[in-house]
């Protein structure tokens, strides 16, 4: 059976982050937030790759068929531009299936090894776990993480990028809650079209349950 026709029902939902000033403090790690589609991917049976919303990515993501056997990965499908993520090519590759955009997908949490549930265990077991797998190839990547977050929210800013994303140390993985923290360049090219979207998400709501 192909990885596209493959069911999804044992691909958790992502955890999500909810919008704040950035925390501070030891018990913090810190991340880039990265412009792309995220995806969880399984290579527990063949490929199968979901969108944060549901939708079936696998026949999108043909080179991540060479993933590592027995995995489940949260991450994010970036495209680039030169040194930076371009979401515009993200969109041609994700959405319009062109498959000449090369697309990387930075993995940066590790939700289960051959067979053994890893939600449960705190954020640092689980990055320890998901450093020493070296997932560094043509097609996927290894998340950066780092300690000083004002520092890192100050290189975003300076560079451009979308934001940083803080995670707590302890934290376990709550498939659809927002268990971490993102703090957003105010500056990013694609920020106001991000807050339109969302007003618009939430007026459609309004409109449903009306």
């Amino acid at each position: 059976m192909s990885g596209a026709n493959l069911p999804l029902l044992r691909i958790p939902e992502p955890m999500l982050a909810r919008p704040a000033p950035l925390p501070s403090g030891p018990a913090w790690s810190f991340e880039l937030k990265w412009d792309g589609f995220r995806a969880i991917a399984s290579s527990e049976d063949g490929l199968r790759v979901r969108s944060r919303r549901g939708w079936n990515m696998t026949s999108v993501l043909p080179e991540l068929r060479r993933l590592p056997p027995g995995l489940v990965l949260d991450g994010e499908l970036v495209v680039w531009k030169g040194r930076e993520p371009w979401f515009p090519n993200a969109c041609r590759r994700v959405l319009n299936h062109d498959l000449s955009v090369l697309v990387t997908y930075v993995a940066f949490d590790l939700l289960c090894i051959d067979g053994t549930d890893l939600t449960e265990r705190t954020y640092c077991e689980r990055r320890e776990l998901l450093v020493s797998l070296g997932l560094d190839a043509p097609g996927w990547a290894t998340s950066e993480t780092f300690e000083d977050g004002e520092g890192l929210y100050a290189s975003v800013c300076e560079l451009g990028f979308e934001g940083v994303v803080a995670k707590k140390h302890s934290g376990r993985y709550r498939p659809g809650e927002r268990g971490w923290v993102k703090t957003m360049n105010p500056n990013y090219w694609r920020r106001e079209s991000e807050i339109e979207g969302v007003r618009r998400s939430r007026e459609r709501r309004a409109r449903s349950t009306a």
